[in-house]
């Protein structure tokens, strides 16, 4: 099975750094960007519908080609792509604006078949 040319584009990945404020409220920041090439086609299909209901809508597929190998680094479950970043849930993608903005998805689901397939869904 390949990747279906003309849905291949580049995406920019920023990893999720957790913080803490002086107050003590956590948020999230994002690390410098990193770019891949990725099949994206929107959610959709019987499982998703059931599983994002109302949300289907802001959900986009990401299958990556290439080579990677799982990492579990302090119970977090990690995916290094070769020659790529290293991608967990939580992560930032960068669809439609540059790598130096904030992302406008997150990683919600990761799925290590043949190609690792994500499942992204909109800020």
């Amino acid at each position: 099975m390949r990747l279906k040319r003309s849905r291949v584009k580049q995406f920019c990945h920023r990893a999720a750094v957790p913080k803490k404020d002086p107050e003590g409220s956590s948020y999230v920041e994002y690390a410098p960007a990193g770019t891949f090439r990725a099949e994206e086609w929107p959610g959709g299909g019987k499982l998703q519908a059931e599983r994002y209901g109302q949300r289907l809508s802001n959900i986009r597929n990401l299958r990556i080609d290439g080579r990677y190998r799982e990492i579990s680094d302090s119970g977090k479950v990690c995916y290094q792509i070769e020659g790529g970043p290293m991608i967990s849930a939580d992560d930032g993608i960068c669809f439609n604006v540059p790598g130096s903005q904030e992302p406008d998805y997150r990683i919600v689901a990761i799925y290590p078949y043949r190609f690792l397939t994500l499942e992204v869904e909109k800020l």
